[in-house]
């Protein structure tokens, strides 16, 4: 490993340092200094091009700023994983287990993992030691997230002010998109994704609402609404937001569905839902795994109302994921359910093949309709 040189004059600039009385101390305050190699401008000593640090100056120059080295930064990292692989977790083993084995390698390369960075060990730590007691006890719905945060021994505000972290870390742990809502902890800036035409009935006032592909709408304006309507047909609720949705939006053509993101139901999403005409039929397009399904069970136990799948069948893959023990405790109690009587076919197929199998919605690939159904009965099998 070689240590790289700095543009000289580019850390001046950086430092602020712009009159030529400044920049001739800079220069030296850097000759002074043995453990530094100054690359100067042949046949012209006095200008300096480029400043290094060379590998055995390293553990000088982190003692003078109170850092550490990239080694021992990535071996401090490594430790905090290390001591978190051998807690167990209560609920999620596989799945905890998965991500700690995950960040391991990743930290032994060394590369970070959005959230987790291996240059910040007690970052690291803090975050982990916060996914395990969010995710290591069942919330009951609607806990206001100032009340979690206190729960955990944090003051009020600490989950608030950690929100987009821990999020993006949940969506690591359960391998898809998973809001602080979906653990039951109800947060105070949870925002709608939807695209289709809406009405929103203020007491005083109306709002149309009928833009192109995505918009938003906050809770505050859902609250104030007194009801919604809309001019689609039908509203279709899709699990992944980030590609299916997108594309699903992108095909509506006729403009006849209104097309809503949500896994399990945020409080935006409750507050549309609750506003709008029961008579809307509702279909719902889910992954096929275990949780995808719950997500299913969910949507019809908020509401209390017909949720149709929408292309959502257990098909076989070679080598799918094994189902893991919460995965099966999951499918036990959506075949229990009453609510799920109409989708147990699909849930013993999977349970008995005892792998998801083919369940990422994403595997249907973009829609070849311009408009409902978007896929065509050969499509989804």
């Amino acid at each position: 490993m070689r240590s790289r040189p700095y543009d000289w004059e580019d850390l001046l600039d950086a430092a602020g340092l712009k009159t030529a009385e400044e920049r001739q101390t800079a220069v030296r305050e850097a000759e002074r200094l043995s453990q530094l190699k100054l690359h100067r401008l042949k046949g012209r000593p006095h200008i300096v091009l480029k400043i290094e640090v060379p590998l055995e100056s390293e553990t000088w120059l982190h003692a003078q700023f109170g850092s550490q080295t990239g080694a021992k930064a990535q071996q401090a990292a490594l430790a905090v994983v290390e001591q978190f692989l051998a807690k167990s977790h209560p609920l999620l083993p596989e799945a905890w287990n998965v991500l700690l084995s995950r960040l391991k390698a990743e930290f032994a390369l060394p590369r970070a993992v959005e959230p987790f960075r291996w240059l910040e060990a007690e970052r690291v730590e803090e975050l982990l030691k916060l996914l395990f007691y969010l995710t290591a006890r069942e919330w009951p719905e609607g806990t206001l997230i100032r009340d979690a945060s206190t729960q955990i021994g944090r003051d009020s505000k600490y989950l608030e002010a950690q929100q987009s972290f821990i999020e993006r870390a949940l969506e690591l742990l359960f391998g898809r998109e998973t809001p602080l809502e979906a653990l039951g902890i109800q947060t105070s800036n949870s925002v709608l994704h939807y695209c289709g035409p809406l009405v929103l009935h203020f007491a005083d006032h109306v709002k149309p609402l009928d833009l192109r592909f995505e918009s938003t709408l906050s809770v505050a304006e859902l609250e104030r609404a007194t009801h919604v309507t809309t001019t689609a047909e039908r509203l279709l609720t899709v699990e992944n937001r980030k590609t299916t949705f997108l594309q699903l939006a992108r095909a509506d053509a006729p403009r006849s569905t209104l097309i809503v993101a949500t896994s399990f139901p945020t409080q935006a999403v409750k507050l549309l839902l609750h506003k709008l005409p029961r008579e809307l039929p509702h279909h719902h397009f889910g992954d096929t795994d275990p949780t995808g399904w719950d997500i299913l069970r969910k949507l019809r136990e908020v509401f209390s109302r017909a949720v149709h799948p929408f292309h959502m069948r257990w098909h076989p893959k070679p080598n799918a994921p094994p189902l893991t023990q919460r995965d099966q405790q999951i499918l036990n109690r959506l075949l229990a359910d009453p609510r799920m009587a109409d989708c147990r076919d699909e849930l013993r197929a999977m349970l008995e093949a005892g792998t998801k199998g083919d369940f990422e919605q994403e595997s249907l690939g973009r829609p070849v309709l311009d408009g409902w159904p978007f896929y065509s009965a050969g499509d989804t099998g």
